[in-house]
């Protein structure tokens, strides 16, 4: 499907195209940005038209047969902008204000589209997705719950990230956005946060997301406190290990963990969700000062500025605080300037946690060297003995079986496509019941 633009349309099209071409994108192949526009300057409204089937390679649709719309191809060389190979020009609006004036000069061009540009799995129409009712407002924009109409036909419910207007959001903001849409794609698992797509095509631009009803981890926490019980909340602490493991045995560092960065189902099921900071690889040092959740975070990210497998072994350390302590901010009272994780002082659990994980949290976890501390699949071990035998049982299942089971879960998930897996080591010795 290719569409026809109306002059006014062309540009902010273009920046949109322009921003979806990313280096190691697999769906990249908007080399040659693909535009009509009007020889006549009508100022007709945008309409689409498709190739027949029977003769995929047909020639676009040229409208000077009708006397109003023609295809042209514009293309980038060294940040110029052409259509005719001794014309560059500095911006696209430089260039369709030339054609504007000059749109005679068009008329010797023919173009073939061989290859037109087929709209993606995750590509959605604006029309595919009715908004519903707010959930929240950010710097981005705002979230609605809404519905999407899926390619099969079936209509689901989503939350809508709806952006701002392109004047009020930057384009470095937009492809960061569109970054973590693309990241996210890769991932299928019960405790992550399902993207659907996006829809790009028309101002704002959607992302769109699983809906998950009962919000943001945290809020929830401090919502129903007093009210979950110890058994649910080890259970929450599973869910979030599981889906944290889930990204490290695919070479994602999730950078960003906290009860604020998950969400829960109305049915107590903790996914990961926020995959701004995200990147693919097992270490990662920033060069350039940016922001960071101090309370959150590693002693090595602060001392180094190094993140990697352990560093979100650590801030998962930090999720089960708060999800033992009702939501409670890690170091409540204190600034970040007084938070002293990088002399060794850690917080401590809540009573309420059981004290095995007490001990292995703090012992096992919360490590001022990275190489002590455990992996994720061995936090996922801890929890799931907690979760299925609790702290009572005189025969705890064994360190072999726990770890065969946990590979037979993992094998039942879905791996996604072209992204390596990551062999964590065995898991420790470490005993919850006596």
């Amino acid at each position: 499907m290719y569409t026809l633009l109306p002059f006014s349309s062309i540009t902010r099209i273009i920046c949109i195209l322009d921003i979806l071409q990313v280096d190691n994108d697999p769906t990249k192949i908007r080399r040659e940005i693909i535009l009509s526009v009007s020889t006549e300057n009508t100022g007709e409204k945008s309409k689409s038209m498709q190739p027949e089937p029977s003769n995929p390679g047909h020639d676009a649709p040229d409208g000077r047969k009708k006397g109003k719309l023609k295809n042209v191809i514009v293309r980038r060389r060294k940040n110029k902008y052409l259509v005719e190979t001794n014309r560059l020009f500095d911006s696209l609006h430089a260039l369709m204000e030339y054609y504007q004036r000059n749109s005679g000069k068009l008329n010797k061009f023919t173009f073939n589209l061989t290859n037109p540009i087929k709209q993606q799995p995750w590509e959605f129409k604006h029309s595919d997705v009715k908004q519903g009712e707010l959930l929240g407002q950010g710097a981005f924009g705002e979230v609605r719950a809404g519905t999407l109409q899926l390619k099969t036909g079936e209509n689901v419910e989503v939350a809508i990230k709806v952006t701002k207007g392109s004047s009020d959001l930057c384009k470095a903001k937009i492809k960061e956005m569109m970054k973590e849409a693309r990241l996210m794609r890769n991932f299928k698992h019960t405790n992550i946060v399902r993207i659907y797509g996006v829809a790009v095509d028309e101002q704002p631009l959607y992302i769109l997301l699983e809906l998950v009803t009962g919000g943001a981890l945290n809020s929830w926490l401090k919502a129903n406190a007093g009210k979950v019980e110890v058994k649910d909340k080890i259970n929450m602490c599973l869910g979030a290990a599981q889906g944290v493991e889930y990204l490290h045995a695919n070479r994602c560092m999730h950078r960003d963990l906290a009860a604020r960065n998950c969400l829960i189902t109305k049915d107590k099921v903790v996914k990961i969700s926020d995959f701004g900071l995200s990147r693919m690889g097992v270490q990662y040092q920033i060069r350039t000062a940016m922001k960071l959740p101090i309370k959150w975070l590693a002693p090595e990210t602060i001392s180094t500025f190094t993140f990697s497998l352990k560093t979100d072994v650590f801030s998962f350390g930090i999720v089960v605080f708060e999800i033992f302590s009702d939501g409670s901010e890690p170091w409540e009272g204190k600034t970040n300037a007084e938070v002293k994780v990088t002399n060794g002082q850690f917080v401590s659990m809540p009573p309420c946690c059981p004290e095995p994980l007490r001990v292995f949290i703090a012992e096992h976890v919360f490590t001022r060297e990275p190489a002590q501390r455990v992996t994720m699949s061995e936090v996922v071990g801890v929890f799931e003995r907690a979760a299925a035998f609790g702290f009572s049982s005189a025969n705890p299942p064994s360190e072999t079986n726990a770890s065969a089971d946990r590979n037979r879960s993992r094998s039942k998930q879905k791996r996604p496509p072209n992204v390596s897996s990551y062999s964590a080591r065995s898991q420790p010795s470490l005993k919850l019941a006596t």
